[in-house]
């Protein structure tokens, strides 16, 4: 393996670890910048504070999310999962009230 010859993570556990890690952070990483991203590539005022309000509510779920699933102990850290299901059905609601201040800010 390409991190065992490179002296990262010689055993089982150890490579697991170090992909975990490398895992977690590029996700962190794609999803600061599609945060970035989305409230970049609002027009309007009105739309870009309702986009930074959106975007924190769903960091402080995913970090809520997280400290459930590491501080609970098994099997009830599992539930953290259908945590993920709010948000998911909240994402039409969400993409209605930015549609409807965008609509607002035009017309005025």
């Amino acid at each position: 393996m390409v991190l065992a010859s490179a002296g990262i993570g010689t055993d089982e556990m150890g490579t697991g670890l170090v992909l975990g890690i490398v895992g977690s952070s590029l996700g962190v990483m794609g999803g600061v910048i599609g945060t970035y991203f989305s409230i970049r590539n609002t027009k309007r005022p009105r739309e870009r504070s309702l986009m930074i309000r959106l975007a924190a509510m769903c960091w402080v779920w995913f970090a809520g999310m997280l400290v459930w699933m590491f501080l609970i102990p098994r099997p009830w850290n599992q539930a953290a999962m259908l945590f993920n299901l709010p948000i998911l059905f909240s994402i039409p609601r969400m993409n209605r009230r930015l549609a409807l201040a965008r609509a607002e800010d035009e017309a005025t």
